[in-house]
């Protein structure tokens, strides 16, 4: 399965603000949420996914942070028929989709670069600590096997812009720009196995769009 380009539409209001300063001392809490809708390479079918990430930092200076962030992502396809071989039965099953859930730990170090006003460019370094898990649909949509399930590490790095209307919190936007993930699964058919990938942003481009306050 080769996934194309995922699309997200963010709305936010904008007003009136004065500069907004960020202090070094200070303490960052806010999430980060995206959706997105991928195209797939056979029967018409498309790939919905949505993810929010909680994070909380601290900010060393008043350009740089670290912290950690909580992920959580829930991907669904429906319509993707296809067979496998169900071990518990010895028999051929259809399936007609899979719903895939990821849980992870995420530090990061973010560093803020002064644009103009109350904008700011920033670079997000992340690792990931993460476990999936997939599990069939029939055609009703009920989930009836977990088929996959699997614990991986990783590492990316995320540009965005951050707008500050306040001192007290802002809202930002980013994205991908490559990353790395390195993978070890249980398959209920196949056993134990082991891969690793690395993607740039056009391979799968996944913007986030998030708040943060300061305190």
């Amino acid at each position: 399965m080769k996934i194309k380009f995922l699309m997200m539409a963010a709305l936010c209001a904008m007003g009136f603000v004065t500069h907004a300063q960020i202090q070094k001392g200070a303490t960052i809490g806010g999430l980060s949420l995206s959706f997105g809708t991928t195209d797939q390479n056979s029967n018409a079918t498309r790939l919905n996914s949505f993810a929010i990430n909680p994070r909380i930092g601290y900010f060393l200076n008043n350009n740089l942070s670290l912290g950690m962030e909580f992920n959580y992502n829930i991907s669904k396809l429906d319509g993707e028929f296809y067979d496998y071989f169900d071990t518990s039965t010895n028999s051929i099953q259809s399936s007609f989709g899979f719903k895939e859930e990821n849980f992870g730990l995420s530090p990061f170090a973010r560093y803020y670069i002064h644009i103009k006003e109350n904008f700011k460019f920033f670079g997000q370094a992340n690792l990931t600590f993460q476990i999936n898990s997939y599990k069939n649909i029939d055609d009703t949509g009920y989930l009836y096997r977990t088929d996959y399930t699997f614990k991986g590490f990783g590492a990316s790095l995320n540009p965005g812009f951050a707008f500050l209307p306040s001192g007290k919190w802002d809202i930002e936007l980013s994205f991908p720009l490559i990353s790395y993930f390195n993978e070890r699964g249980n398959n209920q058919d196949y056993h134990f196995s082991r891969s690793s990938n690395v993607q740039l942003v056009l391979d799968n481009f996944t913007p986030s769009f998030g708040v943060n306050f300061h305190f």
